[in-house]
């Protein structure tokens, strides 16, 4: 499977693609590191089931951030964007 970072206006992008596409699958604002690390060590991890509910669910108004205990993910908030 293959997975890019991509920097968007709305922020870091973590992209996957299917074969015939690039989806979005989280944004993770001005966090690049939260955005690496989701895609080195996340993202092999999930499965095609995973991955088309990360696309269906994506909303680029939704920043998210990595909390210090690895795979949980918060959405930000106010003065954490």
């Amino acid at each position: 499977m293959n997975f890019q970072i991509s920097n968007t206006p709305d922020g870091y992008v973590v992209e996957w693609y299917d074969g015939d596409h690039w989806h979005p699958l989280r944004n993770f604002g001005d966090r690049q590191s939260d955005a690496i690390e989701f895609k080195t060590t996340d993202c092999p991890r999930l499965d095609d089931w995973n991955l088309k509910a990360l696309v269906k669910r994506y909303d680029p108004s939704v920043k998210y951030k990595r909390l210090k205990n690895g795979r949980m993910f918060v959405k930000q908030k106010g003065d954490d964007l």
